[in-house]
C-alpha cells in the first residue's frame, strides 16, 4: 500500500511539473494578440461567442497557419479583429485575395471586411478541436490562475524544500554537535583511559620493581640460607668425617691388633710345624741303620707310592726352610701373612684349630 501511495504521489508531482512547464511555455510564446503560438500552430481557447455556432465555449482550438499563397477564395480562415482596444478571434469565408508583396497579402472576407495577412491565423480546415480544455488553459494563463496554480504551489514547494533543507542542516548541525560531544566524551574517556593506563603502567612498574626487590631480597635470603645450610652441611660432614676417621682409626687399630694376633698365631703355628718337622727328622736319624737295611729293597719299592705335586712342594719348602736362618724365616712368614687376605688367614687359623682339636 505504501508503495502505491508513493507511486501516485510521484505521478501527481510529475503531472503538475509538466503542466507548469507547459503553461510557462505558453505564456512565454504569446504573440502581440496574447495568443500562444508554437511554431506555426496557434493555441486558441474559446472564451466568447464570436465562433458560435461552429465552436462552443470552453473548447480549445489548435489552428495551423498555412502559406499565404495557399489561401484561396472560398476558404474559411481564422483572423484577429481589434475593436475599442480589445482583440477578438473570428472566422469567415474569403471572397477575394490580393498580393501586396511576397510576404504580405490582403484578404477580403464576407461582409466586405478587408484584413491584412498579419492578422491571419489559419484555415478552419487545418484546425483541431479539444473540448473543455480551453477554459482550464484560459484560467491558467490568466493572472490569478497562474498565481494560484503555478506561483503559490511552487512557492510552497520552494519553502517546504527550504524548510526541509534548513531542518536537515539543523539536524546535521545537531548531529555534528552530538558527534563533537561524543568525540569530546570519547576524547575524555580516552584521556581517562590513557591516564588509567598510565596509572596502571606506573602501578605495574611499581609492582614489578617491588617484585624485583622482593625477588632480590628472597634471592639474598635464599643465598644466605643456602650458605648457612652449606656451612652447616660442611660442618656436619666434617663432624661425620672426623667421627668416621675416629671410627676407622679405632677399627684399624682393632684390625691391626687382630692381624697382629693372627700373625703371631700363624707364626707360632709355623714355628710349631717347623719344630715338629725337626723333631721328626731327628727321630728318623736316631733309628738304627740295621733295621733300615733289613727291609728288602723290593718291598720298599712296592710300598713307596708315587709322590704328588703337593708332597714335592712341601719337600722343597722344607728344604728351603732348613737352609734359611730364623730371621729369613720370620721375614718370609711376614711376607706370606701380608700377601694373604683376611679370609685366608681366618681359614688357616680355623684349620689349625681343627688340627689341634683333632690331636
Amino acid at each position: 500500500m505504501k508503495k502505491i501511495l508513493d507511486f501516485l504521489k510521484n505521478l501527481l508531482i510529475f503531472i503538475y511539473v509538466i503542466v507548469v512547464i507547459f503553461v510557462t511555455i505558453c505564456l512565454l510564446s504569446y504573440n502581440d494578440y496574447k495568443v500562444t503560438v508554437l511554431g506555426t500552430t496557434s493555441i486558441i481557447p474559446i472564451t466568447d461567442d464570436n465562433l458560435k455556432p461552429d465552436y462552443a465555449l470552453g473548447d480549445l482550438l489548435l489552428v495551423k497557419r498555412n502559406k499565404l499563397s495557399d489561401v484561396r477564395v472560398g476558404d474559411k480562415i481564422f483572423f484577429y479583429r481589434t475593436r475599442m482596444g480589445e482583440t477578438s478571434i473570428y472566422f469567415a469565408k474569403v471572397t477575394n485575395t490580393e498580393r501586396v508583396t511576397d510576404k504580405e497579402y490582403t484578404y477580403t472576407v464576407e461582409g466586405d471586411y478587408r484584413l491584412s495577412s498579419s492578422t491571419y491565423i489559419g484555415k478552419t480546415s487545418t484546425a483541431t478541436v479539444v473540448p473543455k480544455v480551453g477554459r482550464f488553459l484560459s484560467f491558467i494563463e490568466s493572472k490569478w490562475g497562474f498565481l494560484f496554480i503555478v506561483v503559490f504551489p511552487t512557492l510552497i514547494i520552494f519553502l517546504y524544500t527550504l524548510y526541509s533543507v534548513v531542518l536537515e542542516i539543523k539536524e546535521g548541525d545537531k548531529e555534528e554537535i552530538e558527534i563533537k560531544k561524543e568525540n569530546k566524551t570519547e576524547n575524555k574517556e580516552e584521556k581517562v583511559t590513557k591516564e588509567d593506563k598510565k596509572e596502571e603502567k606506573e602501578t605495574k612498574k611499581e609492582t614489578v620493581e617491588e617484585k624485583k626487590v622482593e625477588e632480590k631480597e628472597e634471592v639474598k635470603e635464599n643465598v644466605k640460607i643456602e650458605e648457612n645450610t652449606t656451612q652447616a652441611e660442611e660442618k656436619h660432614e666434617e663432624k661425620k668425617e672426623i667421627e668416621e676417621s675416629k671410627i676407622t682409626k679405632e677399627e684399624n687399630k682393632e684390625t691391626n691388633v687382630e692381624e697382629k694376633k693372627e700373625n703371631a698365631k700363624v707364626e707360632e703355628s709355623i714355628k710349631k710345624e717347623t719344630e715338629e718337622n725337626k723333631i721328626e727328622q731327628k727321630e728318623e736319624s736316631k733309628l738304627p741303620k740295621a733295621e733300615v737295611k733289613q727291609e728288602p729293597k723290593v718291598e720298599v719299592k712296592a710300598e713307596v707310592a708315587p709322590k704328588t705335586e703337593e708332597q714335592r712342594k712341601r719337600e722343597l719348602i722344607e728344604a728351603k726352610l732348613k737352609s734359611m736362618t730364623e730371621e729369613e724365616k720370620k721375614a718370609l712368614l711376614r711376607a706370606k701373612l701380608n700377601s694373604m687376605t683376611e679370609e685366608e688367614k681366618r681359614a688357616l687359623l680355623e684349620k689349625k684349630r681343627k688340627e689341634k682339636s683333632g690331636n
